[in-house]
């Protein structure tokens, strides 16, 4: 009996032993956490699905409280979410809502008013159309309107109209750039929403050339080169070019296209 206490003793003197090293070494060696990080970590959507880039949420959470990413990373967090996570970020999360205010947009203004080679009826899928004797839009340019951009949007911000061309719903599109890597003919591209215009139409053709093909094209005329006031738009291979650099998002260029292919977000 008295063999056993002393075993018992033995046992609860080391057990408190280590665990007054474990809660010294704990802090001893404590490091500090931003209570900001942890604010972000529960803010985000917590799926931890890597789309990021990073090891998961809270890993973008620590890399948004140091500046090395912006919160345009996440295409899973909703807009309140982000919302509230630039007031945690402050001054900083100024900067993210710049980056954050991206869309995506369609450089063609055809679907049904550009006209057909031949009558296509193969499998519905935009990279099969378009390698079908180089796609059956007369404008090499055009949109094979096979709808493979509202597949990939994770977020139902693209739907097909009733000319059979794809648009971007800028209030469900959260910028993940998917449609951009779905299509097939590079039709798509991000724009900061605060530009507010872009050109609908990708064709480089000569402006008579094109518009035996499509007559809701870009004709180059020059006119929104004349309107913008701060030399933002430039004529480059028969087709209008907006530097994102200078333009201010006045508009002024979509009121004088003849051909209405300047388009707002």
């Amino acid at each position: 009996m008295k063999d056993m206490m002393s075993a018992v003793l033995t046992l609860a003197g080391l057990g408190l032993g280590f665990g007054l090293l474990l809660a010294w070494v704990s802090k001893k060696f404590h490091v500090e956490v931003d209570p900001r990080i942890t604010k972000v970590t529960e803010l985000l959507p917590g799926i931890n699905c890597g789309a990021c880039g990073l090891a998961g949420c809270s890993s973008l959470a620590e890399a948004l409280i140091e500046q090395k990413t912006s919160l345009a990373a996440c295409i899973a967090c909703s807009a309140e979410g982000k919302k509230a996570i630039i007031e945690v970020l402050g001054l900083f999360g100024e900067q993210v809502a710049e980056k954050l205010a991206q869309i995506a947009v369609v450089h063609c203004n055809g679907g049904t008013r550009c006209a057909d080679k031949f009558k296509y009826e193969g499998l519905s899928d935009c990279c099969v159309a378009s390698q079908t004797m180089a796609g059956y839009k007369l404008c090499q340019y055009a949109c094979v309107q096979e709808a493979n951009c509202v597949t990939a949007c994770p977020f139902g911000a693209i739907q097909m109209q009733a000319e059979r061309l794809p648009k971007v719903d800028p209030e469900l599109c959260r910028g993940c750039k998917k449609c951009v890597k779905g299509c097939p003919r590079n039709l798509f591209s991000m724009i900061d929403k605060k530009k507010k215009v872009y050109i609908k139409c990708s064709s480089q053709e000569k402006a008579a050339l094109m518009m035996k093909k499509c007559k809701v094209g870009c004709i180059a005329c020059g006119k929104c080169v004349k309107e913008c006031p701060v030399s933002a738009i430039v004529i480059t291979n028969n087709l209008a070019v907006i530097d994102y650099e200078k333009c201010v998002g006045c508009t002024k260029c979509v009121s004088v296209c003849p051909t209405k292919v300047i388009a707002v977000v």
